[in-house]
């Protein structure tokens, strides 16, 4: 009885009024009219006579996303809720819009781009002055200040039905869109929608995205960079890139890539005394060890027998180019360095038959940092880590996914790829409203607790005065913050 008591006396019925869903929506929506991105795609959209303003449909339809849209006709979700939004546009006009975009090919993607650019120089600007500063990159348990890392990374997208050059890859069936992000503050800069059977490898777009990337960022963020990308990205055409850039009169730029493991970079590991391999870090900025399986009763005993070291980390340089083969590096840059890790693999593991001969897996990278580096940036261990947590790329990837780029809906391969450009305006939205209005556990959220926590929050929609209040149910944990969230917001101003 008492499991089932809370509906006694419950009834449900129609004809509630001033009752808003998802009402955090207004947040998203109104800074993206703040920071000047709605205007600024108006701007770029052409927009028919006496009809929605294309502009504002492609940024409510970012905001929809935004707030879990998975197909077009979850645009709805705006459109159904004219009394706060006004008038919104339909879901036919929404694909309509969409087939625009993709009929004006590169040229006009080249607009949106420049008006999402514009607009997060806007957003910046307010962002880094609220905080001091752009974010700091993270490198285990470091800050490394005043730099601005670029993250370059592709991703499978699995299509389900015979959709326009989604190909066999090596996941599986689908499309293989790239993908570069700011690091700092988690922001897609970047991103290239791409047949499933395009390359991991593909110099060609690898370069066109790293000037995208840098082009995205605010002038003054360009001077001092850091890009990394994994082994499937990196080439000798994006490595020669990478070092032009580094190269520049009055710019700095630190790449670390992914290296791969052939027979030199094996004859060399051979090579290696054991007295050269250093302890390898964790996040934490602890060494990688794990207790022994004969280790005494204490578990925080510090008996070295007690304790196994599971990674460590060494550089290949000096034995790749002054090894018994000479140098072996002679095309590449003289500024890369070649470093290695080996680390214990979990149970379960492939290896290689290399690998299988000690038990160790390897892993290799490159780096222009210079040898000459004092401090705890020229160590090896931190080195090893600030390449690792590239990784961390692979979550705004994930998370991107599940704001839209993780299902495409149309057969159509261009109409999908304005839809991709919706989507990461979305994520980039979101990123914005972590940056500039939201704190604590909020501002480093994932879009599926900001949803459930901001956007699709309840109100009820009061008016008088000539004015409209949206009130926040009191009872909601979070109702303060999304007020203070406006209130941030409202104080954004236009773009001059």
């Amino acid at each position: 009885m008492h499991a089932t008591g809370w509906s006694r006396g419950l009834e449900v019925t129609g004809g509630g009024s001033g009752v808003v869903s998802h009402a955090g929506l207004v947040l998203l929506r109104q800074l993206s009219d703040r920071t000047g991105l709605t205007s600024g795609l108006s701007a770029a959209l052409p927009s028919p006579l006496g009809g929605h303003d294309r502009g504002r449909v492609f940024s409510d339809l970012a905001c929809a996303i935004a707030d879990g849209a998975r197909v077009i006709s979850d645009f709805r979700v705006m459109g159904d809720q004219r009394e706060l939004f006004g008038q919104v546009a339909s879901v036919p006009t929404a694909w309509r819009a969409l087939k625009e975009i993709a009929a004006g090919g590169d040229r006009r993607r080249r607009k949106v781009t420049a008006a999402v650019n514009k607009a997060r120089r806007h957003a910046w600007a307010h962002g880094i002055a609220r905080h001091g500063g752009l974010p700091p990159v993270k490198v285990a348990d470091r800050r490394l200040e005043g730099v601005t890392c670029i993250r370059l990374d592709a991703t499978v997208v699995t299509a389900h039905s015979d959709k326009e050059l989604a190909e066999p890859n090596f996941k599986g069936y689908g499309h293989h869109p790239v993908i570069a992000a700011c690091d700092n503050v988690a922001e897609p800069l970047a991103w290239m929608l791409r047949p499933g059977s395009a390359g991991s490898n593909t110099a060609a777009d690898h370069l066109r995205l790293l000037g995208e990337a840098i082009a995205a960022l605010p002038p003054a963020l360009r001077r001092n960079l850091m890009v990394t990308c994994d082994g499937a990205g990196a080439s000798h055409e994006l490595v020669k890139k990478l070092d032009q850039l580094a190269s520049r009169r009055g710019y700095q730029l630190i790449y670390s890539v992914g290296w791969a493991l052939t027979g030199r970079e094996k004859a060399a590991l051979a090579l290696v005394p054991e007295t050269a391999w250093e302890a390898a870090i964790d996040g934490k900025g602890e060494v990688r060890e794990r207790r022994a399986d004969g280790a005494c009763t204490d578990p925080r005993c510090a008996h070295r027998a007690c304790w196994i070291e599971e990674a460590h980390v060494t550089e290949l340089t000096g034995l790749l180019r002054c090894g018994p083969g000479g140098d072996q590096l002679e095309a590449w840059p003289k500024s890369m360095r070649v470093f290695a890790r080996r680390e214990r693999p979990h149970p379960g593991a492939q290896l290689t038959l290399f690998e299988a001969e000690d038990g160790w897996r390897y892993s290799l990278w490159a780096t222009n940092r210079p040898a000459a580096t004092r401090g705890w940036l020229g160590q090896c261990a931190y080195i090893d880590a600030a390449h690792r947590v590239h990784a961390r790329v692979e979550d705004v990837i994930r998370t991107g996914k599940d704001t839209g780029p993780g299902h495409f809906p149309s057969h159509d391969y261009k109409i999908n790829q304005a839809w991709l450009d919706a989507a990461m305006i979305a994520c980039v939205l979101l990123t914005w409203l972590k940056l500039l209005a939201l704190d604590g556990d909020l501002a480093t959220a994932e879009p599926k607790t900001l949803r459930y926590r901001v956007l699709h929050a309840a109100a009820r929609l009061v008016r008088g005065g000539r004015r409209r209040i949206l009130k926040i149910a009191v009872t909601w944990p979070w109702a303060e913050k999304i007020t203070t969230a406006w209130q941030r917001i409202q104080a954004i101003p236009h773009p001059t």
